[in-house]
């Protein structure tokens, strides 16, 4: 022990008398390596999405986020997935994430919607309409705010709820994978 005390204590103080210089760059961002293998595996995950396989998509969009955390369409993908999936508690927390994230306006209507979607599909009518009210102030035009913004007027509960094909209102999404 008294050994590895003096030798450390002698490290200690050769280093204190050789000008050591370490340089050192922040990585302020992703290697471009994993940028691209991020972006190859949301490609991967739009393609199982297209497909229908959510189940496939979301372990692609996982990989994608693996790479680089900061992969938008990786984060709102995956959150449509997990959605398409039936996990619409994942999914509404997703894509809360990935709101704050929008890279532009338009996206930011296509998330509002989303969640809206997503919360009609957990019986949140009065929160899914706050969401939808939002994508429809920024883009009235919006498929999804079209068809589902006025959700009075499906009436609420269980019967209202039926008058909801899943399919359809995620194939409305898919139609912005491209």
């Amino acid at each position: 022990m008294l050994n590895l005390v003096i030798l450390v204590l002698s490290l200690f103080a050769f280093s204190c008398t050789q000008k050591i210089e370490i340089k050192t760059e922040p990585q302020t961002h992703r290697p471009p390596g994993l940028i691209v293998a991020s972006e190859k595996a949301v490609e991967n995950g739009k393609k199982h999405l297209r497909k229908g396989n959510c189940g496939k998509a979301i372990q692609e969009f996982n990989k994608a986020l693996a790479k680089n955390p900061n992969n938008f369409e990786a984060l709102y993908w995956l959150g449509v997935a997990e959605g398409m999936c039936g996990y619409y508690s994942d999914a509404y927390n997703r894509l809360t994430i990935a709101l704050r994230y929008t890279p532009d306006r338009t996206w930011e209507a296509r998330v509002n919607a989303s969640i809206g979607l997503i919360l009609i599909f957990m019986e949140k009518d009065d929160e899914a309409k706050i969401y939808f009210d939002r994508a429809k102030r920024i883009d009235p035009k919006n498929e999804l705010v079209i068809q589902y913004s006025e959700i009075e007027t499906r009436g609420k509960g269980k019967k209202g709820r039926e008058k909801i094909n899943k399919e359809e209102s995620f194939g409305l999404i898919l139609k912005w994978l491209d």
